[in-house]
């Protein structure tokens, strides 16, 4: 039996967005690193008895720590603490600090929220809060990803249900945020299926549905992978030739035959491996018709991959499988070494020790499997719904399920013995237990949707082993600077910028070898199209007026590789389309392109943005035009619907991640600062005719501690505005910020016209836009 190996450099798991407000205890000062760039004194040591992200130090469920607890119980025996904050996201740990990430506030103030306790004593240290914008996620299903720490610097990077992710220092201060709806057009729907971010090297990843501007407008499931210091986009990989629904696979990270390989389950049904480095695909297998979303395990090159839907050959359900992940791209079946199916584990991931794998089933049915073979060997019912990961440590297996029982396990070749299992709450009112529990210097951790529970001594133990040392961020293995080859493949860092007129950016080339391995100093060609120029070190300064949508080229002999800008000028705006004579909506827009949305026509005798009735894919459409960082501004447009089968679509705009809707077939007019939340929402009856423009209005302003003003109203167009706001909230919890957009619910034909973007003190005018 090939000994387990242990990969690389510790992986992140996150999720959070820089909304609202920080509550910090005086403990948190003690430790915390300025700026959160200085790692603690004791960092290195620490590393190894941390749970840096929601699977542990060696991405696989698995800990080297013995000594760990075999039983206890809820009202206190070898209970360290119990404390009153739980989640459906897993703890993770490091440097005596814990984060969990949950849902704050009741249904009118509800927000997701990071907080990080002292894993010693379960003491609230810091947390901070984050408003969910533009997003289908309801409240219930917020604080779906689990946040993860660098080991390196320790900090926290957060990955919200809205696809917002964000930096944190140790202490809880924001260093950056980047909001994936508004710069590329992520979606994200009722699921809130949100995968925990990865950090390897230089670089944290997460994944997210996706329809941006220019190349990559199409709708598909992309990773992006940004510089886990500044946030800058580093490469953005769309290896999916389809997409069936969302999910939350969370890669691994391996290195097979010198390729540092990020291998993770897709929306596809495909299990996909790209290049760490560069975001190139590898290899993939096709598996299924549904999307994947537990993680795989990794021995050496053996990849083990599990599933819990109908497979692509046969109507079988539920897949427990190895491949050799050492080829390149369809894996056949010369790569495959053992199927077995008729398994459903499709919500956890797997575990495995040196002779089987473990995994529990969609069910709460716990199964083992030779890994040499994939011979089914036994199972052993824990329970009937659900989610969680088990963990392996100290020859114990840790689960808790969603109907609030949690088990302390033994297992053997022919069975499992139950050392302990408790109910989590009343058998008749149980704390569900959807994420994975942590282990870290002697404790077991697990968190409830009700608490978080530390199952070990109350005093802080000594750790008995230890898992190997992570190898050093920046290690040849990963890509960095300083192998020599051919080469293959140049990046243009960073991939994508949002200038003004004017400005300016400065390019690097990173290019690669064959395997992915990071070169040294390279001097390409550089050149720009579309606008501006670039000097020969890779300054680019973008032209004095705006917009522009353009690509920014770099060459080394016969590979090359380019970047994106967007130009956006600053206000006002005032877009009438009456000069746009070809049919494409403005190329820097986000959301706009494409098969299913925007066109510029003739609508009832003008050029206008038209948007034909769509029944089945992408109905609805929140398209960005600005940046996500304007605040105290107003939108206005002048918007129709049709009527088609006697239904009538939705249209409105939005302003600093606010959005105001007409809505067609219910008459009214609605005012949503998140639209899932229906407690949130404003609303007032409108009369709305079909084929008739009316013209709406949205003003944001931003007040004193944290709180905004937002107002509504519409009216025909070519009628007096009338005086008073239609729909008005004072948001205690407000966007700060956002972009410009139009929103739309295609159940019918619909139209844009004169469009007005302006500041809160300025006149709508005339501008170049």
């Amino acid at each position: 039996m090939t000994k387990r190996r242990r990969f690389g450099k510790l992986l992140a798991c996150a999720a959070a967005g820089l909304a609202a407000g920080v509550y910090i205890s005086a403990a948190a000062s003690s430790s915390a690193p300025a700026e959160g760039q200085t790692p603690p004194a004791n960092a290195e040591a620490q590393q190894s008895s941390d749970w840096p992200e929601w699977r542990g130090p060696a991405r696989d469920g698995h800990s080297a720590e013995t000594g760990l607890p075999e039983q206890w119980s809820p009202a206190g025996e070898n209970l360290a603490w119990r404390a009153p904050y739980g989640g459906r996201s897993a703890p993770v740990i490091h440097d005596n600090q814990l984060y969990l990430q949950n849902v704050a506030g009741d249904d009118k103030t509800a927000q997701e929220r990071v907080m990080c306790l002292d894993a010693n004593t379960g003491k609230l240290i810091w947390e901070r809060k984050f408003s969910v914008y533009l997003s289908d996620v309801p409240q219930h299903r917020a604080g779906w990803a689990s946040p993860s720490v660098d080991p390196r610097t320790g900090n926290v990077y957060v990955y919200t249900v809205g696809a917002q992710l964000s930096a944190l220092s140790r202490d809880g201060k924001p260093i950056w945020s980047r909001s994936l709806p508004e710069e590329f057009g992520v979606i994200t729907t009722h699921g809130g299926r949100t995968m925990s971010p990865v950090i390897e090297g230089d670089l944290v990843m997460v994944s997210g549905l996706s329809a941006g501007w220019g190349d990559i407008a199409a709708t598909t499931n992309r990773y992006f992978a940004f510089d886990k210091g500044t946030g800058a986009t580093v490469w953005i990989s769309a290896p999916q030739k389809w997409h069936y629904d969302t999910n939350y696979s969370t890669p691994v990270v391996a290195e097979i035959n010198g390729n540092r390989l990020l291998i993770v389950g897709g929306t596809d049904g495909v299990i996909h491996a790209l290049r760490v480095g560069t975001g190139e695909p590898v290899w993939q297998w096709h598996v299924t018709k549904r999307a994947l979303n537990n993680s795989v395990l990794v021995d050496d090159t053996t990849v083990y991959v599990t599933h819990s839907e109908e497979n692509t050959d046969t109507t079988q359900m539920g897949m427990v499988a190895a491949i050799d992940g050492a080829g390149q791209g369809e894996v056949g079946k010369q790569q495959i070494k053992w199927v077995t199916r008729g398994f459903l584990g499709g919500f956890p991931s797997p575990v495995m020790d040196d002779e089987r794998l473990y995994h529990v089933d969609n069910s709460a049915v716990l199964g083992a499997f030779d890994r040499a073979t994939g011979k089914a060997l036994w199972r052993h019912t824990l329970g009937t719904i659900q989610k969680g990961s088990p963990v392996l440590a100290d020859g114990k297996l840790y689960v808790g399920t969603e109907n609030g029982r949690f088990y302390i396990l033994r297992p053997r070749a022919d069975g499992v013995d139950v050392l302990d299992e408790d109910w989590l709450g009343k058998p008749d009112n149980p704390e569900a237990i959807v994420g994975s529990p942590a282990v870290s210097n002697g404790r077991v951790y697990v968190a409830s949707m009700e608490a978080t529970y530390a199952i070990g001594p109350r005093d802080v133990p000594r750790q008995t082993a230890a898992p190997a040392s992570p190898e050093p961020v920046g290690s040849e293995s990963e890509g960095a600077a300083g192998a020599t080859g051919e080469p293959a493949t140049l990046l243009v860092v960073p991939y994508e910028v949002r200038l003004a007129p004017g400005e300016t950016e400065t390019f690097r080339a990173q290019v690669y070898d064959a395997n992915g391995r990071l070169l040294g100093d390279q001097k390409p060609t550089w050149a720009v199209e579309g606008g501006g120029s670039i000097d020969a070190d890779g300054t680019y300064k973008a032209p004095a007026d705006g917009p522009h949508a353009l690509t920014v080229k770099a060459t080394l002999g016969s590979v090359s590789g380019a970047g994106r800008v967007r130009v956006i000028p600053p206000l006002p705006w005032s877009i009438d389309f009456e000069s746009n004579q070809a049919p494409e909506p403005p190329a820097h827009w986000i959301n706009a392109s494409g098969k299913f949305r925007f066109i510029v026509r003739d609508v009832a005798g003008t050029r206008a943005l038209f948007r034909e009735a769509n029944d089945v894919v992408a109905r609805r459409i929140r398209a960005y035009l600005g940046p996500p960082d304007w605040s105290d501004y107003t939108v206005e447009a002048d918007v129709r619907a049709s009527e088609q089968r006697r239904r009538m679509g939705d249209a409105g705009v939005i302003a600093q991640r606010y959005v105001l809707v007409l809505f067609g077939n219910s008459q009214r007019i609605e005012l949503h600062p998140w639209q899932a939340a229906d407690e949130m929402t404003v609303r007032a009856p409108f009369e709305w005719k079909p084929d008739t423009w009316y013209r709406v209005k949205l003003r944001v302003e931003n007040r004193e501690n944290g709180a905004t003003r937002v107002q509504g109203k519409a009216w025909p167009t070519g009628q007096p505005e009338p005086t008073e706001w239609l729909v008005e909230k004072m948001d205690s919890i407000g966007h700060r910020e956002g972009s410009p957009g139009l929103y739309s619910d295609a159940l019918s034909d619909m139209a844009f016209d004169n469009i007005n973007v302006y500041r809160n003190n300025d006149a709508p005018q005339k501008s170049s836009h």
